[in-house]
């Protein structure tokens, strides 16, 4: 087992964990991951073509942090809609620590609630630990004075070539289809093929996902978590830091219902991914 620090151009640290067949890369720029590879494939979307990797852009790829709210806020109990997308810690330089002997990085950010709520500030400490699986725990604690509620994502990108044949199993069939403007709708078999564009949350995820896509098979186990998203734009997208959406966004965290913290309240959130033969 092994962690590698390094500075990124734009001035920020990146660590390399390896174990075994796994190699992941996190960047303090947005306290995500930015690469899973297993046995030498990505497990993992990278978008190194076409990502704006500058330091100030969010990173598009890889598996981006939302916090301390998701989407525009349209979830939160007053359904506002806020400015900016996912919150700020996706744009934030996160505090860094290496813990080499659990062959894990530690990385904390302090943001503040979303407009409208508290106001009050939350911590977010990440661990990200490498063995046999990925393993990612998050501490959210509300540092400031008054009760807000928050929201918290793991925006992962599951590479596949063809995003249309990925099956994702253990979403539940009540999903907010977001392309029709987060009306609720439900389908017979989720487990089923999802031909792009789609972007939905679903409301009844369990606590364990499988993911079959090109080259593996993604477990997905969580704790705390409320909520998921399916995600991808479709080949007629528009935006300019993505070429072929060769993926398949599924996301855990706390999503719908959102959590609401009071001041000394902390949550502890964990999610565990598992790369498996086919």
């Amino acid at each position: 087992m092994i962690v590698i620090s390094r500075f990124h151009p734009a001035g920020f640290p990146t660590f390399t964990l390896s174990a075994g067949d796994d190699e992941v890369l996190i960047s303090a720029f947005g306290g995500q991951i930015l690469s899973w590879t297993h046995r030498g494939v990505p497990c993992i979307f990278e978008n190194r073509e076409h990502s704006i990797d500058d330091g100030k852009t969010p990173y598009r790829g890889g598996a981006p942090i939302c916090f301390s709210f998701f989407g525009k806020g349209s979830l939160l109990p007053d359904g506002t809609t806020l400015s900016g997308q996912h919150g700020l810690a996706r744009t934030t330089i996160w505090e860094s620590e290496v813990l080499e002997t659990q062959n894990a990085v530690v990385l904390k950010t302090r943001q503040p609630s979303p407009d409208g709520y508290g106001p009050t500030e939350f911590t977010c400490e990440l661990i990200y630990t490498l063995g046999e699986e990925l393993h990612i725990q998050a501490t959210i604690r509300n540092v400031g004075e008054n009760e807000s509620p928050y929201q918290f994502a793991v925006h992962t990108y599951w590479a596949t070539d063809d995003p249309s044949a990925a099956l994702v199993r253990g979403l539940g069939n009540r999903y907010l289809d977001n392309l029709l403007g987060l009306t609720e709708q439900c389908e017979d078999d989720s487990s089923k093929s999802h031909p792009a564009p789609y972007d939905r949350v679903y409301l009844d995820a369990e606590n364990r996902q499988e993911l079959i896509l090109q080259h593996h098979r993604i477990e997905v186990t969580t704790r705390n978590c409320s909520g998921a998203v399916l995600w991808n734009p479709g080949a007629n997208h528009t935006m300019k830091d993505l070429g072929s959406p060769d993926f398949v966004c599924m996301e855990s965290g706390v999503i719908t219902p959102s959590k609401s913290l009071l001041p000394g309240q902390e949550d502890v959130i964990e999610i565990a991914y598992r790369a498996l033969p086919k």
